[in-house]
């Protein structure tokens, strides 16, 4: 059995405005928090699990109180925002022995935590990427760690750092003798660098499914990802004569499939939805719960959060948040002219998506009028009101009225 330390700090800035009201680590792939599924995982190897929380921490506290890992949970928190270094220091007094830490916001193939847990010694968790400039990279000799870098300039596939280490309690001198990195943070994997000079550290490199769900198209894969792989297939809910339903569904509880509908699986369909008549649910749609799908509504490859509606609409690879009402004609874009992978302005940054498919995010609230196109690649604030007619092509923020 180990001791776990979870980080679980993080504001998730990129996945605005998903993350308006809540952490990153709350963020749900099929309706559960990725903490949650993080807990599942670690729970059978984890006697004590730190979580160490910081931004929006009320709601991680309100989860972990109801949570059915509540007698092994201890909440540190992070005061200050100075790095993952700093935040595995606030759960020192926790740890008696050697003890595994990891990202709470980060998502994991079904084999990744039996891996972890039959690993000894001391080590780190590393990804193959294809293009290591996103990431913090892992150099290494005969398996064991040599040398770190931070998103290099060059190009090529690399090992990137996962954040999932285990380490003696001996580790956290290591910590305490950090300074500052360029960016002003006290960076974990410095002090990881430090001790393996002394240690030898081994890279294991994970074979099965990862993703940092930096931005809101990883969390679309991370939901078709659980929906093909990890998704329990049920039909609590009923479905009426004329309905099509193929592949791999799980239909929740008070939920219906209206007449002429035809849904595509996987697809997951939380409690108390209704989708149709006449609607089309092709892969991968996730409904979290209490969704209403309209007549001749078109989804596809979309995460609806709780209470997000659709009227008529058609929309595809995109996010919609709670209790968003888009109305009838609503329409998304998700491919380019020239067929180039979408780009997306965060705060007047440009990103490039490396998709070629990729529709928008509709934040909390929001109410989009009859006809409404919203262009590829764009991001809409909270509690927005788009006027009918209009073409949204631009980020608009929290309360935006938009009359185009």
């Amino acid at each position: 059995m180990n001791t776990y330390v979870v980080l679980a700090a993080g504001n998730g800035v990129r996945l605005w405005p998903i993350t308006e009201h809540i952490p990153k680590v709350m963020v749900r792939v099929l309706g559960k928090p990725m903490l949650e599924w993080i807990c599942e995982g670690i729970d059978r190897d984890a006697e004590k699990i730190v979580l160490v929380v910081g931004a929006k921490k009320e709601k991680v506290e309100e989860w972990a109180a109801a949570s059915r890992f509540r007698s092994k949970i201890v909440l540190v928190e992070q005061s200050e925002r100075l790095g993952t270094g700093h935040a595995l220091l606030q759960a020192e007094k926790e740890i008696k022995d050697d003890f595994v830490v990891l990202n709470g916001d980060n998502f994991f193939g079904a084999d990744a935590f039996g891996r972890i847990a039959s690993e000894g010694g001391y080590w780190c968790f590393s990804k193959k990427v294809e293009d290591k400039r996103h990431y913090g990279v892992f150099e290494t000799d005969s398996g064991r760690l040599k040398w770190f870098v931070e998103k290099p300039e060059e190009g090529g596939p690399g090992l990137a750092n996962l954040n999932l280490m285990r380490l003696p309690k001996e580790f956290f001198g290591y910590l305490r003798k950090l300074g500052k990195s360029p960016r002003g943070e006290y960076e974990l994997p410095d002090a990881l660098l430090a001790f393996a000079k002394k240690k030898d550290i081994v890279v294991h490199e994970l074979e099965t499914y990862w993703s940092d769900v930096g931005f809101f198209w990883n969390l679309l894969d991370a939901n078709a990802y659980a929906a093909e792989n990890l998704m329990d297939e049920k039909r609590d809910g009923e479905i009426e004569k004329g309905a099509i339903v193929k592949g791999k569904v799980h239909l929740g509880i008070g939920s219906v499939i209206k007449a002429g509908t035809v849904v595509q699986g996987p697809c997951y369909i939380g409690d108390n939805c209704a989708v149709g008549p006449g609607a089309v649910l092709r892969p991968v749609t996730v409904l979290e719960g209490d969704n209403h799908v309209g007549v001749h509504a078109d989804l596809k490859n979309c995460l609806f959060m709780r209470g997000a509606d659709a009227h008529s609409a058609y929309v595809g690879d995109s996010v919609v948040c709670g209790g968003v009402n888009l109305g009838a004609g609503t329409r998304t874009a998700n491919l380019r002219f020239d067929e180039e992978p979408v780009d997306v302005y965060f705060r007047d940054k440009k990103v490039n998506s490396g998709k070629r498919k990729l529709g928008c995010v509709v934040g909390a609230g929001t109410k989009t009028g009859v006809n409404t196109s919203i262009n590829c690649g764009v991001l809409i604030g909270e509690n927005c009101r788009i006027f009918p007619g209009t073409v949204v092509g631009k980020t608009l923020d929290n309360c935006t009225v938009w009359k185009g």
